[in-house]
């Protein structure tokens, strides 16, 4: 699931969009209004409101009709093979009788999807990447429901779970909320003051900083970083000084966590947006980066490494210093930490010694789920959802049912903890609690999953010592960590220059990213990067940041901030840590 999240979490923040074949021009749903524009939904019975709406799909004896639902995702690696068969499902058909028939694209073309709309063949229910045009044309060409239209007739107990802040931002120029995003962190959970881990992190290997500390470098400035990665690599031959992620044709991670540490800002003084490859902080990355290169402590292969083949280099141990996004990389530092090898943060600062602004792991979701006007029975899907959406939905498909796989800690009902049976199947592979644990299908449903609620309540007495230490790998660099979502930007996708506009940056982004590789591997870095600016202010540059510069105003306005950028805000304090941030973050079991 990290992996979802920090990919939707880049492309965000480079500002890049898969634009995959969408709806045409003609044709669209059939959904229609009368004369006063509200919505006309199929007629069946409204639902009441005093209790919770999948309550109603039982009879007078409380037996609930069988039925099923075809739900569509637009991601090859989703995957519930145990459903149907493990307790997870089981439930939930207990509680709506529901039958749930999945089905996803073998690869990530977009062609599947753009086959079912052309067709008019969407299933029940499709869930798509929520930054994907598709997700408002299908709105606007009525092949969707409004879900609020949908909660007001069948799931009025559904108006109380909804996040308004990310509600609000997924709404259509209508004022109509067509989907669910999964992965979405709501103010309703967390509060605007409250801290969390960022995403990326730049990571060094304990032993061998402590090595560096006692020579008497200090890494938290460029320079000295530099000297420190030296140091190792004079010391270890087959060290690998410093590692950075794969670079992809939307560019490279590690180099977008890096431009955070050297405060590359993407809005100006004034509140304005500003694409940040102007700025003065990321050109100074750059230097960095080439620097690093030049002297041998970026790796020539790295240029070219998939993510498998970094994976295996920081499995081995071999890594003094690391920038990725550590989720999508634990199992390699798990090994490492199994052979006695543990990495910590590294708080670095840029030349002008201004702190790091780190992205922190929230943002508005990855796949945005909608009710197809396909769907025969919509006033029980919507049900469906409000159960799945409800906290009750929540713990089941995260941490199973009261008293079999967790209980409260105490009459509060605040906190939860591991069953003893659940602890035992985890500790104790091969035994028949640890068959019960992997069949009992935790963590499958993801589809509506809230990350900001799950977090919250994630029991730690389960946690092994090697995923404690996973859990706890970036939390030292919270004070560094900030609210992103300003920069996911929300576009106007009914104006007519909206599509070319999205072609062109993905023209933009595509050749950005082979640019990128060059400058940091080329003996004249300025002179690559000035010609990659040429090439992308030809391909219309210019029109995109206008462009950009608008939605970031709208985004801003449905977010209701005045600055996105943190050391913009009146109440920015640079944070004061230790070198290697604040360990007090740390949670123990």
């Amino acid at each position: 699931m990290e992996k979802k999240k920090s990919l939707f979490l880049m492309v965000a923040i480079t500002s890049t969009l898969f634009t995959l074949a969408g709806c045409g021009d003609e044709g669209g749903g059939k959904i229609s209004t009368d004369d006063s524009g509200n919505i006309i939904l199929p007629d069946f019975p409204e639902t009441p409101n005093e209790k919770d709406s999948w309550e109603y799909l039982k009879d007078e004896n409380g037996n609930i009709e069988d039925w099923t639902v075809d739900w569509y995702v637009n991601d090859s690696t989703f995957s519930w093979n145990t459903y149907g068969s493990d307790r997870v499902s089981q439930v939930i058909k207990e509680k709506t009788g529901v039958t749930i028939r999945f089905t996803s694209p073998v690869t990530d073309d977009g062609q599947k999807l753009s086959t079912l709309i052309s067709g008019n063949k969407l299933p029940d229910l499709v869930s798509i990447q929520c930054w994907y045009p598709q997700c408002s044309q299908l709105a606007q060409q009525d092949y969707v429901y409004p879900l609020d239209a949908l909660i007001d007739k069948w799931a009025p107990s559904m108006k109380d779970r909804e996040q308004t802040d990310i509600w609000n931002y997924f709404k259509q120029g209508d004022g109509y909320c067509y989907g669910i995003p999964n992965f979405a962190y709501s103010n309703k959970y967390i509060s605007d003051d409250e801290q969390m881990e960022p995403n990326g992190c730049l990571l060094v290997r304990e032993d061998w900083y402590k090595e560096v500390e006692a020579a008497g470098i200090d890494m938290t400035n460029p320079d000295g970083f530099i000297k420190g990665c030296e140091f190792i690599k004079n010391k270890y031959s087959s060290s690998i000084p410093f590692q950075i992620g794969p670079f992809t044709t939307d560019g490279n991670t590690s180099i977008d966590w890096l431009s955070q540490y050297f405060a590359c800002s993407f809005e100006d003084k004034d509140g304005n947006y500003v694409d940040r490859r102007y700025t003065e902080n990321y050109k100074d990355m750059l230097k960095f980066l080439n620097e690093c290169y030049q002297k041998g402590l970026i790796k020539a292969d790295n240029i070219t490494d998939k993510a498998a083949q970094i994976k295996t280099k920081i499995s081995r141990g071999n890594v003094f210093a690391s920038i990725v996004t550590p989720q999508d990389y634990q199992v390699a530092f798990k090994n490492c930490y199994s052979n006695g090898i543990k990495y910590i943060p590294l708080v670095l600062r840029n030349y002008k010694d201004e702190a790091p602004v780190l992205q922190d792991i929230s943002g508005n979701g990855y796949l945005l789920t909608m009710v197809s006007n396909n769907c025969k029975r919509p006033d029980k899907v919507i049900k469906l959802l409000d159960f799945l959406y409800s906290e009750e939905g929540q713990r089941l498909v995260a941490f199973g049912v009261e008293g079999e796989t967790y209980e409260y800690v105490d009459e509060t009902k605040t906190s939860i903890k591991w069953t003893d049976k659940y602890l035992s199947g985890v500790n104790n592979p091969g035994s028949a609690d640890a068959t019960w644990v992997n069949d009992y299908g935790l963590y499958q449903m993801t589809l509506l999953m809230n990350l900001a609620y799950i977090n919250k309540l994630k029991p730690l007495n389960g946690m092994s010592d090697s995923d404690m230490y996973i859990y706890n790998l970036k939390r030292p660099m919270m004070p560094y960590s900030y609210n992103y979502k300003p920069i996911f930007l929300k576009h106007d996708t009914s104006d007519k220059n909206y599509s070319s506009i999205m072609q062109k940056n993905t023209t933009i982004t595509t050749k950005w990213s082979e640019y990128l590789a060059n400058m940091i591997s080329n003996d004249d870095y300025t002179k690559v990067y000035n010609t990659a600016i040429n090439y992308i202010e030809k391909r219309g540059l210019t029109e995109v940041i206008n462009f950009y510069s608008k939605s970031y105003i709208t985004t801003k306005e449905t977010l209701g901030v005045t600055y996105g950028w943190a050391p913009n805000r009146p109440d920015y304090k640079e944070p004061v840590t230790s070198k290697n941030g604040d360990f007090s973050k740390y949670v123990t079991r």
